[in-house]
């Protein structure tokens, strides 16, 4: 208490200074109210009044009681310190000065103020902000954080004084006025100090300017003397050269002018005479000098006499002379191809008139008049007609067919060429495909000709080819088909194999299709150019499709043509297509899709659909005639199946001459007859690899049928494929039209049969036993011709055996259910008695050997010998079933021995039919207790 009450008397200020915050700043609003030193007035107007200065009365401060008064002598003392603090730190501050002004020559004006307090060089540094304010003017909570200490280096240029340390001020206190004064008065003096340095260390900088620039200024004026030298020099040789030069270029362009008025008069001279020059050159002939002389006269009339008042009708004249030389020249080329194309040249010569046409071509071509294009194109296609006409008539009057039904002149050629003989017709297709061929040839040299005339009309090309091709294309919107004639495209995509494989469709134009487009420049010209003698060979396909398809018409032909003949026809336009593709006539449209192809398989495809449908029809025929009794077999279908046995290919027996007549043979229950006249024995069965088959007349037609269809594959390859479907097809028919007949009971209505005998069934069993026997035989001729990609078609003969050999167990199954309900009849009505043997058991035997007499002759004694074990089995079912039923055992001696007696009695007639000789009968005992 002491020790603060003589601090406070040594420091009468600071004591004052304290006590003046306190009643300034520590004053709040209870300590107000509970003044008792305030009036009641102040006290009831302290909430009315103004917010202000004057809220707080300003009272003066009575002196302390504590201070003494002190006299002036108080602060020489005080002075005296102070001042020797004073002048250490003005010592301080020069040496700081000096010592800094050293350091900036350097230049590096940042470390300057790396030890002033970061708050004075902040550039947003203000006074109004209370947190700079409360940085500047109180002490900081924490000694390391006092703002007037924080810089960049941590060192401080101006540190703490030691008055400031003496003073003992609070965190949040003001600091004391006096230390902060001190501080800030010496980092503005250093400050000062360092700004002054820099200004001494940049005075010579300035001067080194000065002196620059009066050195520049004598420079300056050096050089413009010596432009002032340059440009009396260059206004001298002015004078002296580039006038002269000016003078030369001045007579060259009058020299330039008169000569090029010298060649407009030579024009003018030779335009007078153009039009007698164009006529002496179409006299004799020359139309490309012709052409070119009215093409230079126009060009020289409008670019270089364009104006002159005396040929002002000059190019109106030479422009109708020009479209006059146009026709002449397309009615000379029209009638040289004409006559090119509809004579036959000598042996030796593809093209006669070769001058003439080339003269005219060229000439065409530089008028740039593509209409002969049309021309050619029409002529092309009569030229075809007329050499097959020609050929076809030829061959028609050497074929010596009847022809006084027809028109002398034969301008109908189609019921003709119907009526001639298979080898007359093939020998004509030759000929035709030889003379097409030659005539294709000769469009060939005249596709040279023109390749070469284009080239020398128009060497180079001026104009985007392409473009223009694509252009012309796409406004040309013509359809491909329609230039196929009367070949259909949509038999095209009915082929599963041959010479159209699915739908087959080309991506780029054909020769037809472009030729068809009118020619309109000279790119288009040369694309189309390479294609004539294609389009030739195009125009050639469809002709000879026509012949192919006309000859087809008649349904009586297309019975009559065996498949071998059609495989020779095909073979005949494979040979022509080859050739025609080694001309590389088929650039534009492939062999498959060419009208020729399409024409083709369109026939064989017709062809196959009539095949099947009158083999499909002929055996429904039969199946519906059928009476199912024992046919005879001929030796031609036994020969028929033992050389199918021997080879492993199904043939027919039946040969066709070449009017298409057939040896057929009289067999019991069909409607064949002899047509050779060649008298052949017949036998009951068919031996089939030493097996007999007692079958009916349908089933030994269904082999005939297919070995038909083997043959057809054999000739046919390429259309295996459909080929395949359609036996496929016609197996299950037969197999399923056999079922409705027999099993479904539908030949009672058709023929006229009281009932399914057991003998019928048998018939029918072996029947399709025999037709199941060859079905692998088409199965391996099938797998011959197909390719390895359609293999899998194969399985479908699988389905068919399968099925066939199901039917065959369900009348098997048939049978067995006969004489099962006979003798469950029977064992019914059946009564234990004196009678031996039981009338019951006589009857039962007698249906069983019924049954036997009906299956011996047609099947085989194992096949009867299985049946009558399964018929056996059932029987000993029911017997041991009805036995029981009445009650009868080995104890009822005399019962049970009448039924041993009536069982003996079938045992025994069992065992007297031929195929059951050999069975291995229980006796009653072992059926009982077994």
């Amino acid at each position: 208490m002491l020790s603060k009450l003589m601090v406070e008397r040594g420091n009468p200020l600071r004591k004052f200074m304290k006590e003046r915050r306190e009643n300034i700043f520590t004053q709040n609003l209870s300590a107000v109210l509970a003044d008792p030193s305030r009036s009641r007035n102040d006290l009831s107007t302290f909430f009315t009044r103004h917010w202000g200065d004057t809220f707080v009365p300003s009272q003066p401060v009575p002196p302390s009681k504590r201070l003494a008064r002190m006299a002036d002598s108080s602060f020489d003392s005080y002075c005296q310190a102070a001042g020797e603090s004073y002048r250490r730190y003005q010592a301080i501050k020069r040496a700081l000065r000096l010592s800094h002004a050293e350091g900036s020559n350097v230049g590096n004006e940042r470390q300057d103020a790396e030890d002033l307090p970061t708050i004075f060089i902040d550039p947003r540094f203000t006074l109004g902000d209370s947190s700079t304010f409360s940085a500047v003017f109180t002490v900081p909570a924490n000694e390391n954080h006092d703002a007037l200490k924080q810089t960049l280096s941590g060192k401080n240029v101006i540190p703490a004084t030691p008055l400031e340390i003496a003073i003992n001020k609070k965190p949040g206190e003001f600091r004391d006025y006096e230390a902060l004064q001190n501080r800030l008065e010496m980092m503005h003096d250093v400050v000062d100090g360092r700004l002054a340095g820099k200004l001494v260390a940049k005075t010579d900088d300035f001067w080194q300017v000065v002196r620059s620039y009066s050195g520049l200024q004598e420079q300056l004026a050096n050089a413009l003397q010596c432009v002032m030298v340059v440009r009396r020099n260059l206004k001298h040789v002015d004078e002296l050269v580039c006038d002269q030069s000016a003078n030369i270029v001045e007579v060259y362009e009058k020299y330039e002018e008169k000569k090029n008025l010298l060649a407009k008069l030579h024009d003018i001279s030779c335009l007078r005479e153009a039009q007698s020059t164009v006529q002496m050159m179409l006299s004799q002939g020359d139309y490309p000098k012709a052409i070119e002389c009215i093409e230079t006269s126009l060009d020289v009339l409008s670019k270089e006499l364009n104006g002159v008042t005396c040929f002002r009708h000059l190019a109106s004249q030479l422009r109708e002379l020009y479209s006059v030389i146009g026709r002449m020249m397309n009615e000379d080329f029209a009638s040289l191809i004409q006559k090119e194309l509809g004579v036959k040249p000598e042996a030796g010569t593809l093209i006669q008139a070769e001058g003439e046409l080339s003269a005219v071509l060229l000439g065409l071509m530089r008028m740039r008049k593509y209409s002969f294009i049309g021309v050619l194109r029409e002529e092309i296609v009569e030229g075809v007609k007329s050499v097959m006409r020609h050929v076809i008539k030829s061959q028609i009057l050497n074929s010596g067919v009847d022809l006084s039904d027809f028109d002398p002149s034969l301008t109908q050629l189609g019921e003709p060429v119907r009526r001639m003989k298979h080898a007359d017709f093939l020998k004509t297709v030759r000929a035709v495909m030889d003379e097409e061929f030659y005539f294709c040839k000769r469009l060939e040299a005249l596709q040279d000709i023109l390749m070469e005339t284009a080239e020398r009309a128009h060497p180079s090309n001026r104009h985007g080819s392409q473009d223009i091709i694509i252009e012309r294309l796409e406004e040309a919107k013509i359809d491909e088909s329609d230039s196929d004639g009367e070949t259909s495209e949509g038999s095209a995509g009915k082929s599963s194999g041959g010479f159209v494989s699915g739908s087959a469709v080309s991506s780029n134009a054909t020769a037809t299709t472009l030729l068809s487009i009118e020619v309109r420049s000279d790119a288009f010209l040369k694309r189309v150019l390479p294609l004539i003698a294609e389009f030739g060979h195009q125009c050639a396909q469809q002709r000879i499709s026509r012949l192919l398809m006309a000859r087809a018409k008649n349904s009586a032909v297309t019975e009559a043509t065996t498949p071998t003949q059609l495989s020779e026809c095909i073979a005949l336009v494979k040979e022509y297509q080859s050739q025609c593709e080694e001309e590389g006539w088929y650039s534009t449209q492939s062999q498959k899709v060419g009208g020729l192809g399409r024409a083709v398989n369109k026939l064989s495809m017709d062809y196959i659909e009539k095949f099947h449908a009158a083999r499909k029809i002929r055996i429904g025929n039969m199946l519906d005639t059928e009476l199912w009794k024992v046919t005879d077999v001929s030796i031609v279908d036994q020969n028929m199946v033992d050389l199918a046995i021997e080879t492993g290919k199904l043939r027919s027996g039946t040969k066709r001459n070449d009017d298409g007549g057939k040896k057929t043979f009289k067999r019991t229950g069909s409607s064949a007859t002899i047509d050779s006249g060649t008298s052949l024995s017949n036998q009951t069965g068919i031996i089939v690899d030493e097996e007999s088959f007692v079958v009916v007349g349908s089933s030994i037609t269904m082999i005939q049928i297919l070995a038909d269809y083997c043959e057809a594959i054999s000739e046919m390859p390429s259309f295996a494929q459909d080929w395949n479907s359609r036996v496929v097809e016609l197996l299950k028919t037969f197999n399923s039209r056999c079922c409705q007949l027999i099993l479904g009971a539908g030949a009672l209505q058709l023929v006229g049969l009281k009932t399914i005998s057991v003998r019928n069934l048998a018939l029918a069993g072996r029947s399709l036993e025999l037709v199941c026997r060859f079905i692998p035989m088409v199965h391996d001729e099938m797998d011959r011709v197909l390719p390895e990609d359609r293999k899998s078609l194969l399985r479908y003969f699988k389905g068919v055996e399968s099925e066939y050999r199901d039917h065959v167990n369900e009348i098997s199954a048939k049978l067995i259910s006969v004489i099962a309900h006979y003798t469950t009849n029977c064992l019914g009505m059946w009564d234990v008695k004196g009678n031996i043997p039981s009338p019951e058991f006589q009857q039962i035997c007698r249906h069983m050997l019924k049954f036997h007499n009906g299956l011996t002759g047609i099947m085989p004694r194992d096949q009867i010998e299985a049946l009558f074990r399964q018929v056996h089995e059932n029987f000993k079912a029911n017997l041991r079933e009805h036995v029981t039923g009445m009650g009868i055992t080995p104890h009822d001696t005399l019962k049970y021995g009448y039924v041993t007696q009536d069982y003996m009695y079938y045992q025994q007639n069992v065992k007297n039919m031929e195929s059951c000789r050999n069975m291995e009968l229980e006796s009653l005992n072992d059926i009982m207790f077994d």
